[in-house]
């Protein structure tokens, strides 16, 4: 083993020399949003970044044009670790869930890293992963990776993600979507309704039907169900031939979570049953819930502490409600992974508006993420430079 102590001493100044430039980078993709699977301008300034200080960069990973992976090898063979980076933003609201902030949190990290690697044996990885908010062909990109194997050769996996407090283990749901797509027969509204099959009205009985059930709804899965009625008829005089609802469907338990996705679905089936629509469901997965790490996300947990943050207890956060979805959460699924939370804003800010963007270039918010990108350096480093770390989260995920 190292001296990890010392080792984290350096990352903890290597982030602070680059505070300027990973501020900087953090304000330029506030002001330049690109949405899921067309972040090419922000890959580019990242991938530009890691490369200038010495990582080999693969890009258009797995044939995502904005995945990348940056590498920075140590002195010898040894675990692969790494840091992930997310830069979407979402359409109307901008980086309205400061993944600015992740992005520069990550380079900073990988960067500082890298600075003490040549003493230890193994890999440095910052990962570019697009789309996280579900946006074209790279939508869910860790998914992706996931299915294509990545996530085997990669020991451990940490990020950050922006909050309006600090934490350290948060769980998250899973999520499936299911569309119902019903059809019917037009006819006069008024003159010959009976000739007709109201497509809406089998929509508007799914959904009601959808509604009912989180009544039933085990309390202990953190079940949520969400949608619209997506397409309801082109003229109020005309019987509507065509509807179309949207769900979400998430619970932390995958397991009930895809048995709520069958009943959501036998929703639409009756509904058109008793309409006689036709319906056509499509039930989709979209991100696992979160594989709690409990050795990972202590070593994570004690630097931030050791950086002075008041945080709520790691052991109090992952038994708290979890609030949304993520494709990290696929990741958690494959390999030891965790996330901490910076705070950036105010109690009651709500995420996915512009009020929690502009909260992320705030000097409070930049702050933040300079203290989030030392404390994943410093777990970068206590992963590499001690393997009996690796060895108990590996332990744990091979357990549970």
């Amino acid at each position: 083993m190292r001296d990890a102590e010392g080792l984290k001493r350096l990352v903890q100044g290597a982030v602070e020399e680059q505070r300027e430039r990973l501020c900087t980078i953090s304000r330029w993709l506030y002001k330049h949003p690109e949405l899921g699977s067309e972040e090419f301008k922000a890959a580019e300034l990242l991938r530009g970044e890691l490369e200038a200080h010495g990582f080999r960069v693969e890009r258009g990973l797995l044939g995502m044009p904005t995945a990348f992976s940056a590498s920075y090898k140590g002195k010898g063979d040894g675990p692969r670790v790494a840091v992930l980076a997310e830069y979407d933003a979402l359409p109307g609201v901008g980086h309205g869930c400061g993944h600015d902030l992740i992005a520069a949190s990550a380079v900073g990290a990988g960067i500082a890293a890298s600075k003490v690697i040549e003493e230890l044996d193994g890999e440095v990885l910052v990962l570019g992963t697009p789309a996280e908010e579900g946006h074209g062909p790279s939508a869910g990109s860790k998914v992706i990776m996931g299915e294509r194997g990545f996530w085997d050769d990669v020991d451990a996996a940490i990020m950050l993600h922006p909050s309006v407090r600090w934490s350290v283990g948060n769980r998250s749901l899973g999520i499936w979507t299911v569309r119902m797509e019903f059809r019917g027969r037009t006819a006069h509204a008024a003159a010959s309704p009976d000739q007709g099959i109201n497509a809406l009205n089998a929509a508007t009985l799914a959904y009601m039907a959808t509604h009912m059930l989180r009544q039933e709804a085990r309390r202990d899965a953190n079940l949520v169900i969400h949608g619209i009625i997506l397409e309801g008829g082109l003229a109020s005089n005309i019987i509507p031939d065509r509807a179309v609802c949207d769900f979400g469907v998430r619970s932390s338990d995958d397991d009930y979570l895809r048995e709520m996705v069958e009943k959501v679905a036998r929703c639409a089936e009756g509904a058109a049953l008793a309409t006689g629509a036709r319906v056509k469901v499509t039930k989709r997965k979209l991100y696992g819930g979160m594989k709690i790490n409990e050795p990972l996300v202590e070593l994570m947990w004690n630097n931030y502490r050791a950086l002075g943050v008041d945080l709520a207890d790691w052991r109090e956060s992952i038994r708290g409600m979890p609030m949304a979805s993520t494709d990290f959460g696929d990741v958690s699924q494959r390999t030891p992974a965790a996330c901490s939370y910076i705070k950036i804003a105010g109690e009651g800010t709500p995420g996915h508006s512009r009020d929690f963007a502009d909260a992320s270039v705030t000097p409070e918010g930049l702050d933040a993420m300079i203290t989030g990108a030392k404390a994943l350096a410093m777990t970068l480093v206590d992963l590499l430079a001690d393997p009996e770390n690796l060895k108990r989260a590996r332990g744990y995920f091979d357990a549970h």
